[in-house]
């Protein structure tokens, strides 16, 4: 049994840490704020109740392997639900596209009646030929640790060279296609010019595994792993702040808090910015070489969040609904809210020049005189920005060179979101293995 101590509290740091204790390990986990979850968080305002981040995830699976191998299955405590409307897509010439999320014969009708059949034909292909670019990401970089080298078919058929905006240039001809297929750029806050156009297979995970939500909003999976680590008898510190992690000859010793506290550990796993862990936190000469690879990214830019809350009638909008234009938005509606209101989240992606209520009255959706509640996500660690294909081995690897050192989480491989965040944690479990 080894003693293992997690710092920080997100979806990758619980999942790290319910997986580790049912392996059979002695776990403390370390959050320096006063709550648990991370971005899984609520606002809660008014009467209103929104997520405060992530809202959906597509990759079920994921969050069901989580439960089952800590515990019991996901649905003892929460219920997936899937998102079964359409997401809407709003262009800048007035067209709109209602594009169904998990079906392929109604996603080429969608864009047949927007577009024409050349269009829906081209989209659905490109679609199509994701599905052999995800199964070669999924055996080598997103269920195990990415690998030093892909074998040439592999590469041959993911062209990492390829960017996202190259991919829509080339394979796509109507621009508001191509401003969907960049939309899978700009959801991580990155460029799709300098996004890898494998990227896109997001679009096939989409049609083919669906878009899913949970009962009561996402907050609910923070309190349901915050349950799950207690029923594996976790030591859960909140407001235990890591300022250090030690280390002896290459190997971790365990971390220092901020009060000065002392923790013995045989093993750390970090759910921080991996930046601030290994230039801030670990000082050894074993880190020399990731310090300067993790040195090298940027942060993701994270999405501006404004919640509002509306007062009846409203413009009636799906589960998600995407404003294309400069800066893109998109507004959610999955909120909680009194009895003749509505629950709108708008997250921003760019740099907002403009208020958001000016923004959506410029697209369409007059609702400025609606509002009796205005509310302001704070900004939270978005992971890394694409910036090449080469940022996949820039970020900080699952396994440290330091030994009893792991990382994982929204800037570790293999990404952000809550699917890559999730096996994210999955790969440092088997690494550890078994106590």
């Amino acid at each position: 049994m080894a003693r293992v101590i997690v710092v920080g509290a997100g979806l990758a740091g619980l999942a790290s840490a319910v997986r580790l204790a049912k392996l059979g390990h002695q776990v403390t986990l370390c959050e320096r704020d006063e709550r648990l979850g991370g971005v899984l968080g609520r606002i809660e305002a008014d009467g209103f109740c929104w997520d405060a981040g992530a809202a959906s995830t597509t990759l079920p699976a994921a969050l069901r392997d989580l439960f089952r191998k800590s515990g019991r299955p996901i649905e003892s405590l929460v219920q997936l639900e899937p998102v079964a409307e359409p997401r809407r897509h709003m262009f800048a010439d007035g067209s709109v596209l209602d594009l169904p999320i998990a079906d392929r014969g109604e996603q080429l009708q969608a864009w047949t009646e927007l577009a024409d059949a050349k269009v829906a034909r081209q989209w659905t292909a490109l679609v199509d030929g994701y599905g052999e670019t995800w199964q070669i990401l999924r055996k080598t970089s997103l269920e195990p640790p990415l690998k030093d080298q892909l074998p040439l078919s592999a590469i041959r058929t993911l062209r990492p060279w390829q960017s996202l905006e190259r991919v829509a240039q080339r394979r796509l001809d109507d621009e508001r296609a191509r401003a969907v297929l960049r939309h899978f750029a700009a959801q991580s806050g990155s460029d799709a010019k300098l996004t890898p156009g494998y990227v896109g297979v997001w679009s096939y995970l989409e049609r083919t595994f669906g878009r899913w939500t949970i009962a009561g909003g996402f907050g609910a999976l923070a309190d349901a792993l915050a349950q799950r680590a207690r029923e594996r008898k976790i030591d859960v510190r909140t407001g235990a702040e890591v300022v250090a992690v030690g280390t002896s000859q290459g190997s971790v010793t365990g971390v220092r808090l901020a009060d000065g506290t002392e923790l013995a550990a045989d093993i750390v796993v970090s759910d921080i910015d991996p930046r601030e862990l290994y230039e801030h936190l670990v000082d050894d000469p074993a880190a020399k070489k990731v310090r300067k690879q993790v040195h090298s990214t940027h942060q993701a830019q994270a999405a501006y969040v404004v919640h509002l809350g509306l007062e009846d009638p409203v413009p009636s909008l799906p589960f998600e609904t995407v404003l294309h234009g400069t800066p893109t938005a998109v507004v959610r509606t999955g909120g909680q809210a009194p009895a003749g209101h509505q629950a709108w989240s708008v997250l921003v992606h760019g740099y907002p020049t403009d208020d958001v209520l000016d923004l959506l009255v410029a697209r369409g959706l007059h609702v400025r005189d609606k509002v009796v509640s205005r509310q302001t996500s704070p900004s939270w660690w978005a992971g890394v920005a694409w910036e090449g294909y080469r940022t996949a081995r820039r970020r900080a690897a699952n396994v440290s060179p330091i030994k009893g050192l792991y990382c994982v989480g929204a800037g570790a491989h293999p990404g952000s979101g809550v699917p890559a965040t999730t096996l994210g944690a999955a790969i440092v479990a088997d690494a550890v293995g078994k106590a």
